[in-house]
């Protein structure tokens, strides 16, 4: 199986759409890829997108409000 779970380079170099497409395109035909659990599979997505990406898109306070970003309930530090 292509290893794509190294960030080692990713993380410092931004990866343009066309490198992210290849590599899920390398993973999705992979057939290892297919037999794995849904849980693995799922691992092995999460891990073709840079952490420097997943840092610019994701909320850092998600744990915390989450029941805003799900449902839109108020944030946990506007209620105060």
């Amino acid at each position: 199986m292509t290893s794509l779970n190294n960030h080692s380079n990713t993380d410092n170099n931004e990866l343009s759409i066309g490198e992210l497409n290849a590599k899920w395109d390398a993973l999705e035909n992979d057939p290892e890829f297919k037999a794995k659990p849904f849980w693995e599979r799922i691992s092995a997505i999460g891990n073709v997108v840079p952490q420097s990406e997943w840092r610019k898109h994701l909320p850092t306070d998600f744990a915390r409000n989450f029941e805003h970003y799900m449902y839109g309930a108020p944030r946990e530090d506007e209620e105060k």
